[in-house]
């Protein structure tokens, strides 16, 4: 394999990750953030990962990929897929945390923030003055608010 061929395979299995993670992206915006934000950082973590292919690291490949090969080309007393499940195994570790870390953190700011109150205008409109305040409280009493 020569440099312009590894370029091109590189090239387009990025090209399928991206396509993999805007679908994933689009397919979980409607599910709750402590769900989908791990969900997307750890197909990330598994997509993009890469892990050396040879003894002097002159190429890589994803390491999803190394494990699945070396797990079925496992050969009696051989610890080659366990060398990318532990590659894998501390990064998606590493990113957990530093989402947990990340919650923790906004969960610390959001609680000690003051509730927004809205302003009001500053000129209103000649319309918006004629229109009048209900409250909900004046139905269930029987009066008018004046």
């Amino acid at each position: 394999m020569n440099a312009s061929d590894y370029a091109l395979a590189w090239s387009l299995y990025l090209l399928a990750c991206a396509v993999v993670m805007f679908a994933l992206w689009g397919l979980s915006a409607r599910w709750w953030s402590w769900i989908k934000d791990p969900l997307r950082a750890v197909t990330a973590v598994l997509l993009l990962t890469p892990g050396s292919v040879d003894a002097e690291g002159n190429y890589l490949a994803p390491a999803i990929f190394i494990v699945a090969f070396e797990l079925l080309t496992v050969e009696e007393g051989g610890i080659g897929p366990l060398l990318g499940v532990r590659l894998l195994l501390f990064v998606i570790g590493a990113v957990l945390a530093a989402w947990v870390l990340r919650a923790l953190w906004y969960w610390l700011v959001a609680s000690r923030r003051p509730a927004a109150v809205p302003q009001a205008p500053a000129n209103p409109s000649p319309r918006a003055a004629k229109l009048r305040t209900v409250d909900i409280r004046d139905r269930s009493s029987g009066r008018d608010r004046p």
